[in-house]
């Protein structure tokens, strides 16, 4: 019984804590006035599913930031960047340019997809030999969710001319809307499809052996790490977590 007693106890006391920092952390914030411009850009996937809560609640604490958003796929994004259009990048993606500055936000996972009206609802997991002749809808060349596909299936030797590739298309909601009218298999971020699971229009199949984990990185030019950046560097990072 005690023990249950002092686990509950040092549950709430971690929970106190935290608590406390995080209004610790906000009060620091609203200690300083921050004004200006900060012009970001984020990859289409990031800019759609997991920038927009965090923006409504940076612009609620600095509504003195005038704050804009560029959306294109990683490497528009990452030229975007080098012209100097934007100030702050988030890019998803294995690639890495070597004159920009990347720092790691958030993990991902991509998943294949099928309407639950497909032929291949009836499956949960497919071989990689029968991935090559599955159709499938992917994303543009340039896109870091086809980087991170590409780099998967290399370490099983395997080249997308070697898969039935359908079509490109340059956004996850067009995907998505292909995949309900076709007996395609798309592979997008898992976080880009969470309510069309819950409502049960796609199902996730495993591809036997082919991880395809990536990360949601900053990305700065070199000995650029002050000011409005940087500011909104760390307020995504102390927020993630309900992200």
């Amino acid at each position: 019984m005690n023990k249950v007693k002092s686990k509950c106890c040092g549950i709430k006391g971690e929970k106190i804590l935290e608590d406390y920092g995080r209004l610790e952390y906000e009060m620091n914030l609203l200690r300083n006035e921050h004004t200006g411009e900060l012009r970001l850009g984020a990859s289409t996937t990031i800019a759609q599913y997991v920038l927009p809560p965090l923006l409504a609640r940076f612009i609620e604490k600095f509504p003195q930031v005038s704050l804009s958003l560029f959306s294109g796929n990683s490497s528009e994004v990452e030229k975007a960047l080098q012209e100097h259009r934007i100030d702050l990048a988030l890019v998803e993606g294995n690639t890495r340019q070597p004159n920009l500055k990347y720092t790691p936000f958030l993990q991902d996972e991509l998943v294949a997809i099928v309407h639950t009206r497909s032929k291949w609802m009836d499956y949960d997991e497919i071989t990689l030999d029968e991935l090559k002749e599955v159709p499938l809808v992917l994303r543009e060349r340039g896109s870091g969710t086809l980087d991170v596909l590409i780099t998967a299936l290399h370490k099983h030797n395997i080249k997308l001319s070697d898969l039935t590739i359908r079509m490109h298309l340059g956004s996850t909601e067009s995907i998505k809307l292909f995949l309900e009218n076709s007996e395609c298999m798309g592979i997008l971020s898992i976080r880009s499809i969470n309510k069309e699971l819950y409502s049960g229009k796609f199902k996730v199949l495993d591809i036997k052996d082919l991880v395809m984990f990536r990360e949601f990185d900053f990305v700065q030019l070199q000995g650029q790490d002050t000011g409005l950046p940087t500011l909104f560097m760390q307020f995504a990072n102390h927020y993630k977590e309900k992200l």
